[in-house]
């Protein structure tokens, strides 16, 4: 077998080497200008990114002078590597206790969207919304806040806060 083999490489170097197979062989004539590319139909720029507004609801219950969890939020690529924090911004003060931000780990098993093979065994750290009402305070708040992610989208949540 590796007789034959070698004699089929050698066959092939006369084939090449040979100078009735290099006549056979015909240049393809090259265009006399390189063709031109239009990256963006009639020359216009690319439209920009336009961001996304999603509205979200949410519902929790809880007792009073205790934190409520609201949401956490962060932002993560197909390779699990954890993105720029997004921005959380406030419309007002709840009337019947105060909002805070602080670091959450987040178990990505339970994230839907999040690539499963990649991703499994990593906790990052997003950013948590709490809620903690005051001391005496009962009934029903209502919380709007907005949180922008760093390619401009935006999640507008209305959450309602019931403190037993």
């Amino acid at each position: 077998m590796r007789g034959s083999r070698l004699s089929v490489f050698g066959l092939l170097a006369l084939l090449v080497a040979s100078p009735a197979f290099a006549q056979s062989i015909t240049p393809v004539p090259r265009p006399a200008t390189p063709p031109t590319f239009q990256l963006v139909p009639n020359g216009n720029p690319p439209p920009p990114y336009t961001p996304v507004v999603t509205p979200v609801e949410v519902t929790r219950k809880g007792r009073a002078n205790t934190d409520i969890f609201l949401g956490v939020y962060l932002t993560l690529d197909r390779e699990c590597k954890v993105g720029a924090t997004p921005r959380v911004e406030f419309a007002g003060d709840p009337k019947g206790g105060k909002l805070r931000t602080r670091t959450h780990p987040i178990n990505l098993r339970d994230v839907p969207g999040a690539p499963r093979r990649t991703c499994i065994g990593t906790s990052p750290n997003g950013l948590a919304v709490t809620y903690r009402s005051d001391r005496r305070f009962r009934g029903e708040d209502k919380v709007e806040f907005r949180v922008v992610y760093p390619n401009g989208d935006v999640r507008a949540i209305s959450a309602t806060v019931t403190v037993e």
